[in-house]
């Protein structure tokens, strides 16, 4: 009840927060929230767009309470990652070093001097966000990954170059569903939402949130990587009949099983 009570606290702490930083600064809109269960595991996939609104937008916009998975290799040193992982602990939002972090342009001074990202740290931060993932969609809460690891916006690093680019999707998410529909024996609905950002005076950030899926009604996790990745780009106003609005290319969709079926008994390309 004490630990109840705390978490309770520290996320409205948080929200308080979000209010703050967004007030002025960002006009924000929604649609779908019907689409978030209201109660169970979620795993929420969303674009990442900018390395702060994006989660100012979704603590104030979310119907519950939120966990977000984290990287925290953009700080300075490991003082500060220390500190920032710590801080990362109270809201239980799982922390993660992105394995293509060592080479960013800002980290490759800190890895040539060993001052940061050693491999085994990396192994260790990866293992821990991993557990703590399926432990919060076990327990019936809502996971939020970016599944590009990097923002359009960010005043660090981003390996982005346009502003309306999407890189491709890692795979770690549909490990995590795995791992927890397996701990669970139920499904773990996933939740796609699509973040679009326009900037005049102020931001203006529109969180546009899409029908749940299944692990199972895909035939393999990289379809279900491709059509995520495909359906968040859609919801981000990125695709006009099948092709992405920055000239990239749309990754292969191969479809649920019922699709493949479909695909195999047709007697001709469609």
């Amino acid at each position: 009840m004490l630990h109840e009570r705390y978490e309770s606290v520290t996320y409205e702490a948080m929200r308080l927060g979000a209010r703050a930083l967004a007030a002025g600064r960002v006009e924000i809109s929604v649609t779908g929230l019907e689409n978030i269960p209201a109660d169970g595991p979620v795993l929420l996939l969303a674009r990442h767009y900018h390395h702060l609104f994006d989660g100012v937008v979704l603590l104030l916009s979310m119907p519950r309470p939120i966990h977000i998975l984290v990287a925290v290799d953009w700080v300075k040193n490991r003082y500060a990652r220390r500190l920032l992982t710590l801080a990362t602990t109270m809201p239980r939002w799982p922390a993660v070093l992105r394995s293509d972090a060592p080479r960013s342009d800002v980290n490759q001074e800190r890895v040539r001097t060993g001052k940061i990202f050693t491999p085994g740290a990396i192994r260790r931060y990866q293992r821990s966000a991993f557990s703590d993932s399926v432990a919060l969609l076990t327990e019936g809460r809502v996971l939020v990954v970016f599944p590009e690891g990097y923002p359009n916006v960010d005043q660090h690093y981003t390996p982005k170059t346009r502003p309306e680019e999407i890189l491709p999707f890692k795979a770690g998410f549909a490990a995590i569903a795995a791992a927890a529909e397996k701990r669970l024996g139920a499904r773990v609905p996933i939740v796609p939402a699509g973040f679009r950002y326009t900037k005049n005076q102020r931001w203006s950030a529109r969180l546009n949130i899409g029908e749940a899926v299944y692990a199972e009604d895909f035939v393999s996790r990289r379809v279900l990587v491709h059509r995520m990745e495909q359906r968040i780009a859609e919801l981000s106003g990125l695709f006009v009949s099948g092709q992405q609005l920055n000239g990239g290319s749309v990754p292969g969709q191969k479809g649920t099983r019922d699709e493949a079926h479909r695909l195999a008994a047709s007697p001709g390309p469609r």
